[in-house]
């Protein structure tokens, strides 16, 4: 069967140079309004990571620059729409990540998407065009399997860090969405098709660039590639399971025994020093959520806890986020009050130090830290009564329907 790529439209994102943002012209293209395929290439030494995402470029109600990313069900507005000369810069919401392109054409635009990630910066090739109709190319190759259900799955098949993972799929005719879930949290809103024995989907959010791909062989996904940039690539091979589970997430991460009551002193955004055994939440129930600004799934959680905040805070409810970043206190501070500006977020945000260090001083309290987000729920003495690694954001669906609940009826019992 054909490529689900047009291979000129791989060669011409390979051939993109880092920089493309100089230009003798002076003048400002305007770009088409409309639907755009945006195409970035994950690994310029792999033709096939080549990773579509559409958006919709357009004026708001207020006629100025806007543009919509689609993923499944998620419709995410960018609004720090900039132009300089003949370039656009297209900073996308919540985390860091950036488009830096020039306006080849009213229909086309050529540059890179810049990743800032926890500890890594790079860039990678982009282009797009407008008048675009569907996320991936297509030849009309019928599905040769519906995969509709669950499916586990097994990162990295047969190596020593093989891992285990669940795929949650929807298909309609060759149109499939869904997600995958770790023990981490999920990949949020994947989007894509099924062509013949090929299954690809794809995400950009702003802080994940991602390409899924399978083929099917015998009713099983074989040979598939998670691709995420240029240092990011996963194995993966898959079977229908409908029972399929993973780890419990409230036995990911575990206290040492004698931890106690819990104590911590971090820096605040003013950079005052903040313990938990302050006057302010003496006495009080805590949610500490442990968390990053470059961390989707935790971005998920802040929604959620931003949501319960106005609710539970009058009935006494503190809540913490423990930020970990980069080592440079300024740096990381701008990056968690961008996060904590764009989500509206009203409770209390640490900077807990450097992203991956050892928890040993900073959190002693913790036999071993496996994963953003974590969340302590803390009784009024300050004692842990539940932990929670990772978190099913709302595109699981129902699992992010079932940890709503969850976190809730656990409130409900922390604020009596």
């Amino acid at each position: 069967m054909k490529k689900l790529f047009p291979i000129a439209v791989l060669l011409t994102a390979v051939l993109l140079t880092a920089v493309l943002l100089s230009s003798c012209s002076t003048q400002k293209i305007e770009m088409s309004q409309g639907t755009w395929r945006g195409i970035v290439l994950l690994d310029t030494n792999d033709k096939s990571s080549a990773m579509p995402f559409l958006f919709r470029y357009g004026k708001d109600k207020n006629n100025k620059d806007e543009i919509i990313i689609m993923n499944a069900d998620e419709k995410i507005q960018v609004t720090e729409i900039s132009y300089q000369n003949d370039s656009v810069f297209i900073k996308l919401p919540v985390f860091k990540d950036e488009i830096r392109a020039s306006v080849i054409s009213k229909d086309t635009i050529k540059g890179i998407y810049y990743h800032v990630g926890s500890r890594s910066k790079y860039s990678m090739p982009f282009v797009a065009y407008s008048k675009a109709a569907e996320r991936f190319e297509y030849d009309g190759t019928d599905p040769a399997a519906d995969l509709t259900g669950r499916w586990e799955m097994t990162g990295d098949p047969g190596d020593s860090t093989e891992y285990k993972m669940i795929a949650e799929f929807q298909q309609k005719g060759k149109n499939i969405t869904g997600t995958i879930l770790t023990t981490s949290g999920d990949y949020r809103y994947l989007d894509g098709v099924v062509a013949g024995e090929k299954l690809v989907l794809s995400t950009a959010d702003g802080t994940h660039t991602l390409l899924v791909k399978a083929d099917i062989i015998n009713g099983k996904l074989e040979n598939g590639f998670i691709i995420g940039g240029p240092k990011w690539k996963d194995k993966w091979i898959a079977v229908k399971n409908e029972k399929a589970k993973l780890p419990p997430s409230d036995s990911v991460t575990k206290l040492k025994k004698d931890a106690g009551v819990i104590d911590f002193t971090f820096t605040d955004l003013n950079g005052k020093r903040v313990s938990l055994s302050d006057e302010k939440y003496k006495g009080k129930p805590v949610i500490v959520q442990l968390m990053g600004s470059w961390c989707p799934n935790c971005m998920d959680e802040t929604r959620l806890f931003t949501e319960l905040y106005d609710t539970y805070s009058p009935k006494g409810l503190k809540i913490i986020g423990l930020c970990f970043e980069s080592a440079d206190f300024e740096e990381s501070k701008k990056r968690i009050e961008r996060f904590v500006s764009q989500l509206n977020a009203k409770y209390d945000f640490l900077y807990a130090g450097e992203v991956g260090k050892n928890t040993k001083e900073t959190l002693p309290f913790i036999e071993k830290l496996n994963g953003y987000p974590t969340t302590l729920y803390l009784d009024k003495n300050h004692n842990v009564v539940k932990i929670h690694t990772g978190f099913s954001g709302p595109g699981t669906g129902k699992y992010y329907e079932e940890l709503k609940k969850e976190v809730i009826s656990t409130i409900d019992k922390l604020v009596l």
